[in-house]
């Protein structure tokens, strides 16, 4: 299963949480037979949506690589929510259930605040003049682009389009490389030189289907 994929189960889950949650929050407020009659009704959907997002998340981490603080708070935050949210709805405790209700709604704050966000800060690559353009390209690649696009191209994380089947030529990848793309993608121009863009956009392209482009081993 691709990252991307995973990426859009998490945050469907993730909403899907919170208005559950949500819901059950206004009938313990408004209507409490309600409230019973809904805990019954959606117990193993329940059940069900919660598992998914804690799997989905916690497998999007380990197949994208590191845990950062910021991923420790959000599952902090889930892992708090549940057992608050069945003492809170399930025994009527309001501080319970609005605690949960802000727990989740904090989780998924985050996650929507992180999909709009590179992942990793651009990384500067010293050049190493033994090399030539294409394993410089390669060096530079592996070093910043390897987190959202994979070794091969076709890892799609979160937006990541799969470089295997880009239709961008070499200038047209190096613009790409330079500006970025608003919410996707930071900007390597201010970071990187434009001969370190330039060796990129070439590596690139070897890493498309079809391609005659070789690195050196």
């Amino acid at each position: 299963m691709s990252s991307a994929l995973l990426a859009k189960i998490h945050f469907i889950s993730a909403l899907l949480f919170l208005i559950l949650y949500l819901v059950k929050l206004i009938l313990l407020f408004t209507n409490k037979k309600a409230l019973q009659s809904m805990t019954a009704v959606t117990k193993v959907p329940e059940m069900i949506i919660s598992t998914l997002f804690l799997v989905t998340g916690v497998w999007l981490l380990v197949i994208l690589g590191g845990i950062k603080l910021f991923h420790i708070i959000k599952l902090v935050f889930v892992f708090l929510a549940i057992p608050l949210g069945v003492i809170g709805f399930k025994k009527q405790r309001y501080a319970a259930a609005i605690l949960s209700v802000l727990f989740i709604v904090l989780a998924y704050g985050m996650a929507e605040m992180s999909k709009n966000k590179p992942f990793l800060p651009a990384k500067v690559v010293m050049n190493n003049d033994d090399g030539s353009p294409l394993a410089q390209g390669a060096k530079v690649y592996h070093a910043n682009c390897v987190f959202c696009h994979g070794t091969d191209g076709k890892k799609m994380y979160r937006t990541a389009p799969d470089l295997s089947t880009s239709s961008l030529d070499a200038l047209s990848m190096q613009g790409m490389i330079t500006d970025g793309s608003k919410g996707k993608m930071p900007a390597y121009g201010k970071v990187l030189s434009a001969e370190e863009i330039a060796q990129v956009a070439l590596y690139v392209q070897s890493l498309k289907t079809g391609s005659n482009i070789q690195v050196n081993p």
